[in-house]
Formats: structure tokens, sequence, C-alpha cells
């Protein structure tokens, strides 16, 4: 036991001997601008916010010598997004002084230009005083408008309908107390609301297993759950108000289908 212990000290002592010697590595060449901090990044203007800030990162492999000027060059002909309509360069220009590897750049995303499709903006760094790294000088700024979940809440009605008894009616959506979860009131019936959770990045919405409510006369209980179609994505437009779901029916012995229920706010 105690040659055990020696040798696991022994190989500790080993390990974190070497940790130290890369922790202690240094580059000695020379202080090459390059995008730091990823190469590409997803931005979204909120709707209803008129604009956004988004900082741009950028680095030195080693910190500068004096004062040094980095610019961020906006690159047209790689890029869908228009300078001026979609985004303008708040802080195109930002200064190193001796001692610092690290530094940023400010753009202005404009919600007047931004689409729920997105847009593409790319940049390069250029610099007449360092030197351009050839790696990671390229930055693509995906720019989206989006809209937050207090725009879509509301009242709605429904423009296609299996569950009931027509389209026409009106509901309201509201958030749940559960983070990422929306309910429709009283959609089952009074006093029981159909329960939707959703990823908030890309509105797909999930339907868990619920009960409507409804007994059917010979099977019992009617459920409703996801659909059990893959291509059928349930999904809601935070933007538009538009949610549509697909939803599988079904008592205990058999299933009424996938059926689709489409609620559009007014």
């Amino acid at each position: 036991m105690k040659n055990f212990s020696k040798i696991i000290f022994l190989f500790i002592t080993v390990l974190l001997a070497s940790c130290k010697q890369e922790e202690e590595a240094y580059y000695d060449g020379d202080s090459f601008v390059q995008f730091n901090k990823g190469t590409t990044a997803n931005a979204f203007v909120v709707a209803g916010s008129t604009s956004s800030d988004f900082d741009i990162n950028y680095g030195v492999l080693k910190g500068v010598e004096g004062s040094h000027q980095v610019k961020l060059v906006f690159d047209q002909a790689k890029s869908t997004a228009i300078l001026g309509t979609d985004f303008q360069i708040v802080n195109g220009t930002d200064e190193l002084s001796t001692g610092e590897t690290m530094g940023k750049f400010v753009v202005k995303l404009l919600e007047s230009g931004a689409v729920q499709s997105g847009k593409k903006a790319v940049f390069r760094l250029e610099s007449s005083s360092l030197p351009i790294a050839a790696f990671n000088n390229e930055f693509t700024l995906d720019i989206s408008l989006t809209c937050p979940i207090s725009y879509f809440v509301g009242d709605f009605t429904n423009t296609e309908t299996w569950w009931n008894a027509g389209p026409g009616g009106t509901y309201q959506i509201v958030e749940s107390t559960v983070a990422n979860q929306i309910l429709v009131k009283d959609f089952w019936d009074i006093g029981i609301d159909l329960v939707l959770n959703y990823n908030p990045e890309t509105f797909v919405v999930s339907v868990p297993e619920q009960e409507t409510g409804t007994l059917h006369p010979t099977y019992g209980m009617i459920k409703a759950k996801a659909s059990t179609d893959a291509t059928l994505i349930s999904i809601f437009n935070p933007c538009t108000r538009k949610l549509t779901v697909y939803m599988n029916y079904f008592v205990t012995a058999g299933t009424f289908g996938n059926q689709k229920e489409v609620l559009q706010g007014i």
C-alpha cells in the first residue's frame, strides 16, 4: 500500500510539474492581430427595440509595444447585410497601448432592416502598424429579427381546428409559471388549458401528454400528445403571432390520428 501511495504521489508531482510548464509557456513572435473569440456569431435585434449593440472582439498573440490602431472593415462583397441599413459601425477603430492584448469594436443592429430569415455581415481587421494574422481574420455576423415572448402572448382566434366545433373561436395565450411554457387558456374546456413547451431560440413547440378533460363514451379519457409524425413540426412565430400545433389525440383503445390546430393573434 505504501508503494502504491508513493507511485500515486510521484504521478501527481510529475503531472503538476507538467501543467506548470505548460502554464509558463509563452509566445515571443510578432503581435499578430486576429479575431480571438471566434469567427462567427449570431446576433438578434428584438422587434420594438429600434436597435441593439453587439461587441466584436479581437486580440493579438502578445502584448504590444507602443500605441497601435486597429480597424474593423466591412466586406460588402461577401455580405447580404447593408451598412447603414441593417447595421452601423459605432466604434470601428480601436487602439492598443503597451502591454494590451485585447480590444473590441461595437456595431449597432438596426430593427428597421432586420428580417427573421437573417442577413450576413462579414468583417476583417486592418492595421497600419501591426501585422494581420493569416488565420482568424474574417468574422461573420448573422443578424436576425426576433420578438420577445411578451409580444406573442395575448388574444388569438383559431383559423384551423380539429378539436373545437369550428374556426373563429377566441382564446388567450399566456406565459406559464414554468420556464419556456405557454398555456392556451380554456382550449380543452372551461378551466382546462392546453399546455405547450417551446424552445426559446427556435420557437419549436412540444406537446406534453395531457388529458383533455373529455370522456369518450366507450374508451374513457381522451388525451393529447405530440404528433407521431416527425415531419409535422409544431412551431410559433413570435413576431407574426401565429401558432401551429400538431397533436395526436388518443384513448386507451387507439388513436384519432395526428390533427392540426392553428391560432392567429388578433
